[in-house]
């Protein structure tokens, strides 16, 4: 039996027993319907499963994989050769990976703290990077604390790491070349930065736990509806910033391969990838095995809308059927055949108007704007 099948049978046996609790409620015991306490049991199911076995995994996976970063920067301060920076490089990516599943819960009290910004901000600004650098102040964590959230974080580290596609050059930056001593300390300070910045993520979600999980209204301020929106702002960044903005859809179709986001490092693709990965996770809420996997799909099913679960989820097979059909890197994709970055535009297009449209509709979420919106 799939596991797909199986999660069906636990949510119809939940559901049946939860129907039989319901029985002897009145239809309108402390102001609310027997309705509205279902809707209410069943946001309340699948925002503690996604707390419990999605965001705080991240949240830990996190942390740890910027220890590791911190591990290997410092093997390779201590002994720069190309091992070592090949195994700083491996580490950055595992990290990297971490981070752009959990990027998408930026809701709530992480996103009134901005904490994002400084742990991420595309494009970074290799200028000011270079002149700290090439400066005389003292390079350690404070320093990077106290400067601008582009100039920091995981882009200015995968600069900072991939520097140059000729990895002698790389390694000649770190050993012979002018202030190649401030350049390992600010890798070094970037790295001990960002494992500050998200252990100090990890405390904002424990903290918010209870908040989160029981903020139950049918609102703006309601949990579900701030997750739709982060789902639809997810998705927006990819169609309209990480991949439009490298096939020119503001310049004319001129096409500008720097554009993407972690170009540098090949990892263009890996982004995309994981940030499908984390979107279709949250939708069908399946993180364990064994365990209730609460998600949207239940939610659309509970309201006999299944036909439009089956729709959400080919939107989410066609992503992936487009980002398997790239073979490369997405740098040498756009560089050779352009068309199959626009297919995968395209797919990503398609999902967003079913989370936009049919599932914010279906589920009553109140769509909010934000800085990807083209309206």
């Amino acid at each position: 039996m799939s596991y797909l099948n199986k999660k069906h049978i636990l949510f119809l046996g939940s559901i049946f027993a939860f129907s039989l609790f319901f029985t002897g409620i009145s239809c309108d015991e402390g102001g609310i319907s027997k309705d509205e306490y279902q809707i209410q049991y069943l946001r309340k199911e699948q925002l503690s499963n996604l707390y419990n076995n999605e965001i705080l995994p991240l949240n830990r996976g996190f942390v740890s994989s910027t220890e590791a970063l911190i591990n290997s920067i410092e093997a390779f301060k201590q002994d720069v050769t190309i091992e070592n920076l090949e195994n700083a490089r491996l580490q950055w990516v595992n990290m990297l990976k971490i981070w752009k599943h959990l990027e998408l819960y930026n809701l709530g009290g992480v996103q009134d703290s901005f904490i994002h910004f400084e742990i991420n901000r595309w494009p970074t600004n290799t200028e000011i990077i270079e002149d700290y650098i090439e400066g005389t102040e003292t390079i350690d964590e404070a320093f990077i604390a106290s400067n601008g959230s582009s100039s920091k974080g995981i882009s200015a580290l995968e600069y900072i790491l991939f520097s140059s596609q000729n990895i002698e050059e790389v390694i000649n930056a770190f050993s012979v070349n002018t202030n190649f001593e401030r350049r390992l300390d600010y890798l070094d300070a970037l790295a001990h930065n960002l494992k500050t910045k998200a252990q100090d993520l990890q405390v904002i979600w424990t903290t918010d736990e209870a908040e989160f999980i029981n903020a139950l209204e049918n609102g703006i301020s309601g949990s579900q509806s701030q997750l739709t929106n982060a789902l639809i702002t997810l998705i927006e960044e990819v169609v309209i910033s990480k991949l439009g903005n490298a096939l020119g859809d503001n310049t004319g179709g001129t096409i500008d391969v720097e554009a993407l986001e972690a170009y540098r490092s090949g990892s263009s693709l890996v982004i995309i990838q994981a940030h499908l990965t984390a979107l279709n996770r949250c939708y069908e809420g399946v993180f364990i095995e064994k365990t209730i996997a609460w998600g949207y799909d239940d939610y659309l099913k509970l309201i006999s809308n299944e036909a439009l679960d089956a729709e959400i989820v080919d939107a989410f097979n066609l992503c992936q059927i487009k980002i398997d059909a790239i073979s490369g890197t997405l740098y040498d994709e756009l560089t050779n055949s352009p068309e199959d970055v626009i297919d995968l535009q395209e797919a990503f297009t398609n999902l967003l108007v079913f989370i936009k449209v049919d599932l914010a509709n279906a589920i009553g979420t109140t769509v909010t704007i934000n800085d990807n919106d083209g309206d």
